[in-house]
């Protein structure tokens, strides 16, 4: 896919909570115990101070320097893609989102479509760029950065990846090359 136009920025929030259910047989007897715990977290709110709950938030993550390139990518992009040999070019958009507290990020191409597929990339515990693929081919191959060189990266399979290289058909390797902030290319090799 080559990319061809800038990608949208955008800023992710982040959110939690907690939700409770209970049966519906069961909201009579409980009752006493529901109002009790509302009087309780309602204090407990009344405790907190602004404080304490920016307290929460967490230093920006800073991952290798393939993973701090791969950031480059956060936001829609659009290009072309040779899917079937003769067919010619068809329009592709990719996404790229960053989540987990800034240490992973996610791209998804064929959005909405049986041909959706995810990748997720992040650093390893030795700051070694790693990848998962969520393949439409029904696996998901893991893959490591293999090297990081002019403005690209290569990825091939790595040893402890979940699939039968000899029997299954599976993506192998890939390459992002890297074409100035608005330009990318990626280059991957399926075995069958």
């Amino acid at each position: 896919m080559v990319p061809i136009l800038h990608p949208f920025k955008g800023v992710g929030g982040q959110l939690s909570c907690s939700l409770s259910f209970m049966k519906e047989e069961l909201v009579e007897r409980s009752k006493t115990c529901i109002q009790t715990s509302i009087i309780v977290a309602v204090v407990s709110l009344l405790v907190l101070t602004p404080g304490q709950v920016i307290a929460q938030e967490h230093k920006p993550y800073v991952g290798s320097k393939a993973f701090e390139q791969m950031k480059q990518l956060v936001g829609t992009w659009e290009g072309t893609m040779d899917m079937d040999k003769g067919k010619g070019q068809e329009k592709i958009t990719a996404s790229y989102k960053l989540t987990s507290g800034g240490s992973a990020i996610v791209e998804t191409v064929f959005e909405d479509t049986p041909m959706e597929m995810v990748t997720v990339y992040h650093d390893d515990s030795n700051k070694t760029l790693q990848m998962t693929h969520y393949c439409m081919l029904g696996n998901q191959p893991k893959m490591a950065l293999k090297s990081m060189e002019n403005n690209q990266l290569s990825f091939t399979l790595s040893p402890d990846a979940d699939v039968d290289v000899a029997k299954e058909r599976h993506m192998h390797a890939a390459a992002i090359t890297f074409d100035g902030p608005t330009n990318m290319t990626q280059h991957w090799t399926e075995f069958k």
